[in-house]
C-alpha cells in the first residue's frame, strides 16, 4: 500500500509540476512588460518573512512525520496558516497601492497591457500556489483530527507520509515562486 500511495502521489504531483511551471512560464513572458511597477510594489521583504515560515513548516512536517506528534502538525498547520495571512496581506496591500493589477478579461473597458497582463500572470501564479497551501492544510487537519482519536498504525503512516511528499512540494514550489517573482524582479 505505501509503494501504491507514494507512486499515486508522485504521479499527482508530476502533473502539478508541470502546470506550476506554465504559469512560471506565462509570468516570465509578461514579467518585462511592468518590471517598473512589480519592483515598486512588490514587497520582498514582506515575501521573505513569510516565506521563512513556509520553510520552517517542511520542518515541522518533517517531525511530525519522523515522530508522529500531534504538536508538529498543528506546528505545520500554524506556519501554513501565517502564510497564506502573509499572501492576502500582499494582495491587500497591492489593492491598496492602486497598483492596477488586475486579472485581464475581454470584456474590461479600460485597458492597460503592461498591468493587466502582468497582474493576471502574478495574481493566477500566487493565488494558486495559496490554494494548494490551503488544500495541505486542510489535509493537515485531517490528520490533527486523525492523531487526536489515537488511530495510529501502519495505514496511518502511509497518510501522514504521503501528505508531507504534497506539503514539501508545494514548498518547493513556493521556493521557485519567490525566487523568480520577488527576487528576479527586485534585481
Amino acid at each position: 500500500m505505501r509503494q501504491r500511495a507514494r507512486l499515486g502521489m508522485a504521479m499527482f504531483l508530476l502533473s502539478e509540476a508541470v502546470f506550476f511551471f506554465m504559469l512560471i512560464a506565462a509570468f516570465v513572458y509578461f514579467r518585462t512588460q511592468s518590471l517598473a511597477a512589480a519592483r515598486v510594489n512588490l514587497s520582498l521583504g514582506a515575501a521573505a518573512v513569510f516565506t521563512a515560515c513556509l520553510l520552517a513548516s517542511s520542518f515541522t512536517m518533517w517531525r511530525a512525520a519522523v515522530t508522529g506528534l500531534r504538536g508538529w502538525l498543528a506546528g505545520t498547520i500554524g506556519l501554513g496558516g501565517v502564510f497564506l495571512f502573509g499572501q492576502a496581506r500582499e494582495y491587500q496591500r497591492l489593492s491598496i497601492a492602486d497598483a492596477g493589477w488586475t486579472f485581464y478579461t475581454p470584456y474590461q473597458t479600460t485597458y492597460s497591457p503592461t498591468k493587466s497582463l502582468f497582474g493576471t500572470t502574478f495574481l493566477t501564479l500566487t493565488g494558486l500556489h495559496a490554494l494548494h497551501v490551503l488544500v495541505g492544510i486542510v489535509m493537515l487537519a485531517i490528520l490533527l483530527g486523525l492523531a487526536s482519536s489515537r488511530r495510529s498504525g501502519r495505514r496511518h503512516t502511509v497518510v501522514v507520509e504521503t501528505v508531507a511528499l504534497y506539503w514539501y512540494f508545494v514548498d518547493i514550489v513556493w521556493v521557485a515562486i519567490f525566487a523568480i517573482v520577488y527576487l528576479w524582479t527586485s534585481l
